[in-house]
């Protein structure tokens, strides 16, 4: 076999195995189609520029039920809940940034709201949200310590996915467990059994 046909057969491999993969995202985004319905569309300005300063987050309220808790941190992916391995890829669900989480607790089509920058906002209502945990990590990151919060939410189609959230300073776990508790009536949920991570 000549070098041409050598490299000719290699391009050919490459072209295929570049198919194959393609196919595999595309299929993996047709089955986490439902979880689009937690994206909204508009997306939150790109934090590239220097110049930029992020909007002033509001006070934070402890005993207003209608009140809303701001936590600032990193958004770090969408999962399945079968497995926190498996990334969600539609709307950009399995990309992690920096974000500001917010507890509406007077609000119940937009129970947690997360604006990530450069990225679509991502909406729980308070009738989609099954639990909040804390755990070491998910796809997109693994901490040490269990101080990541991960929300569980179903889809109308009954589909169930997480979400994780890490928050910049510790203490701000208890406060958006705080925050939530008397909705879901779960937190510290174990991992789902036969995780390799867990």
């Amino acid at each position: 076999m000549s070098r041409l046909q050598a490299v000719g057969v290699m391009l050919v491999a490459l072209g295929l195995i570049y198919a194959l993969l393609y196919a595999a995202w595309v299929r993996k985004g047709r089955e986490h189609a439902s979880a689009a319905i937690a994206a909204e569309r508009r997306r939150t300005e790109d934090s590239a520029d220097p110049n930029h300063a992020p909007p002033t987050p509001a006070p934070k309220v402890k005993d207003d039920r209608t009140a809303q808790v701001v936590v600032e941190g990193t958004y770090v992916s969408t999962t399945t809940a079968a497995s926190r391995l498996e990334r969600v890829t539609v709307e950009g669900l399995g990309h992690r940034a920096k974000a500001t989480l917010t507890v509406n607790r007077g609000q119940a089509d937009q129970l947690v709201r997360i604006d990530r920058r450069g990225e679509s906002t991502v909406v729980i209502p308070a009738g989609r949200l099954v639990s909040v945990r804390r755990d070491r990590g998910m796809a997109g990151k693994f901490i040490g310590a269990n101080r990541m919060v991960v929300l569980q939410w179903k889809t109308p189609e009954g589909d169930v996915y997480q979400t994780g959230f890490l928050p910049r300073f510790r203490a701000d776990v208890d406060t958006i467990e705080s925050a939530l508790w008397w909705h879901t009536g779960a937190t510290d949920t174990p991992a789902p059994e036969g995780d390799p991570t867990a």
